[in-house]
């Protein structure tokens, strides 16, 4: 009997409602009872079934107005039409303004039809009766169409590296280096930091935009990877090696290790480098 109840209502629905369903991608709406239920957020869910309970995978399509909400859950991803009844594999729910649920696994009835799905969207039509568990009242859904809807995909967080100390430590030929001085710098490509004593001056410079990994060191103007050593005379770089361990974009904070050769007067070896730079 409220099957044919069912099927009356979308007649008249059809024949006398005002409120002529009309959408935008995405959409999903429908004649509640007889009024437009337009959702402004709309979505589709793959939900993992529990290996506990065994069951598969399930599909969510929901659609929220305000405190108000319609969702369908499908048994399969795809194409398809899904009865809904009780005990069937499908669902529906429809949560008023109040927070009061209605659905069609406690005797109700209705339909679902995917009628398309791709680039990762689903199309279709729905109607349905849904009941109340509380106190058995009903909400009919009719002339339900649901257009592109796509698939919800959570922002990844961005982890950030942590912040590291300021620090600056090597060992010139084998003699450990620990400046007192340890600054650095950011301009529009590149950052620059530097320790210092009253002895010595090592500097090294990279992009600003550096990534954690290991890069060939030159000299100054050679490439986007430098550094330099004063000890009171010029030197020339001979090869070295930076490795950047971690970059705090947010915090401005870069950490990694250094070593080079230079050519002097003599031959310096720079070896075990570490460094902490906070360049804003």
């Amino acid at each position: 009997m409220r099957k044919y109840i069912l099927v009356l209502i979308c007649l008249l629905t059809v024949l006398s409602c005002s409120d002529d369903i009309t959408f935008n991608s995405p959409a999903l709406q429908g004649i509640r009872d007889t009024v437009l239920f337009r959702s402004n957020v709309q979505r589709v869910e793959l939900l993992q079934g529990s290996p506990l309970t065994n069951s598969v995978s399930t599909v969510k399509l929901s659609g929220t107005l305000g405190e108000e909400s319609v969702q369908f859950n499908l048994p399969v991803y795809g194409e398809g039409v899904f009865d809904l009844e009780p005990n069937a594999p499908a669902s529906a729910i429809y949560i008023n303004s109040a927070g009061k649920i209605f659905n069609t696994d406690f005797d109700g009835e209705g339909q679902i039809i995917v009628s398309r799905v791709e680039d990762s969207t689903y199309t279709g039509t729905f109607s349905f009766r849904a009941v109340s568990v509380i106190d058995t009242t009903e909400v009919y859904f009719t002339k339900g169409v649901f257009y592109e809807v796509p698939f919800f995909t959570a922002e990844v967080p961005i982890v950030e590296d942590d912040v590291v100390a300021t620090s600056f430590f090597c060992r010139i030929n084998g003699n450990p280096f620990s400046p007192p001085s340890v600054s650095a710098s950011a301009g529009s490509q590149f950052i620059t930091g530097t320790g210092a004593n009253n002895t010595a001056n090592i500097r090294l410079r990279f992009p600003k935009d550096i990534e954690p990994g290991t890069y060939e060191l030159t000299g100054f103007g050679n490439s986007d990877y430098q550094v330099d050593y004063f000890s009171g005379f010029p030197t020339t770089i001979v090869t070295g090696t930076l490795t950047i361990t971690s970059h705090n974009f947010t915090s401005g904070s870069v950490g990694g290790t250094f070593s080079f050769t230079a050519q002097g007067n003599s031959t310096i070896q720079v070896t075990s480098g570490t460094f902490g730079f906070n360049y804003l």
